[in-house]
């Protein structure tokens, strides 16, 4: 990442000598913290759409991070050439540089708050005291940031004669990408969440799994919720597919030193009980698997089979 942004001010600043150095500076930081944003929140959906993908996911915090730093230094030179450190000339723009009567520079604000937020709650303390799903609600905020980001882009771009076009277009085309990645996703993974059917006896047949390689791992749908069947030793096992520091796909996940990885940030658990290696204790569910020939199907528990359909 620091290679990056050097390369994006050294290499920039050298291809554009005429432009000033504070709109330079004003141009490369909102430019780069848009596009680090793109990158961040493109991460996800471009995983589901092409699994090697997922191994970014490892470091899409620390992009988090930079991108709020990015943000930072904008708001900063924005201040500093634009706005004299003074607070009030932050609502000095012209007419044509506001939305629904919001002046762009508070839209940036609104973007920059939530970025903060999310900066400083962007560790682990965070997600074990609040739990993955709060944890991961607030964290959600990032898309309103986003939003705020492109319209604020988009005022200023817009609002300021003459209209600065290759940037606006370049906006909104990584932007639609951006929407389009996130789309394509969700019509994937709701394709893939076809219920498995239910028998009587509450067997939800899962299907066959000659062809899964040995260490490695199949993602199911079973009454509500996804289920990881993985082979171990030669042996099929069923486990919670959702990890539980940030709600990471286990079905994903490889076997390494006898336990399930999980592709994100490499958390563990023991395809057989569902516990972490020892001295840690994160755990997931297991379930009980029931061969019937070659059909494998998963056993619900007693107080969920009244939600299964024959």
């Amino acid at each position: 990442l620091a290679a990056i942004v050097a390369v994006w001010f050294i290499g920039g600043r050298a291809l554009y000598r005429s432009i000033d150095l504070d709109v330079f500076l004003l141009q490369a930081t909102a430019v780069l913290t848009f596009l680090f944003l793109s990158a961040a929140i493109s991460m996800g959906p471009l995983s589901r759409l092409w699994p090697p993908a997922i191994h970014f996911i490892y470091n899409r915090r620390h992009l988090g991070v930079a991108t709020w730093a990015l943000a930072v230094s904008h708001a900063a030179v924005v201040m500093h050439y634009g706005n004299s450190w003074k607070l009030a000339n932050v609502l000095e723009v012209l007419p044509g540089q506001k939305i629904a009567g919001i002046p762009f520079t508070l839209l940036g604000v609104g973007a920059l708050a939530i970025l903060t937020v999310m900066a400083l709650t962007s560790w682990d303390h965070f997600l074990h005291a609040w739990t993955p799903p709060a944890w991961k609600r607030l964290h959600m905020a990032v898309y309103a940031a986003y939003a705020l980001i492109v319209f604020h882009f988009t005022a200023r771009f817009v609002g300021d004669p003459p209209v600065q076009w290759r940037l606006l277009v370049l906006l909104w085309l990584v932007a639609l990408a951006v929407a389009g990645l996130h789309v394509a996703a969700s019509i994937k993974e709701a394709r893939r969440d076809r219920p498995s059917p239910v028998d009587g006896d509450g067997l939800a047949f899962l299907g066959t799994f000659a062809e899964l390689p040995e260490g490695h791992a199949a993602t199911v749908h079973v009454d509500g919720e996804r289920v990881a069947v993985v082979r171990k030793a030669g042996a099929l096992y069923a486990i919670s597919n959702v990890c539980p520091h940030q709600n990471g796909p286990l079905g994903e996940g490889t076997v390494r030193d006898g336990y399930l990885e999980c592709p994100w940030h490499g958390y563990q658990f023991d395809p057989c009980t569902g516990l972490g290696p020892p001295g840690f204790t994160d755990s997931v569910p297991t379930f009980e698997l029931v061969h019937k020939g070659k059909e494998t199907y998963l056993r619900l528990p007693a107080s969920r089979r009244v939600t299964g359909t024959s």
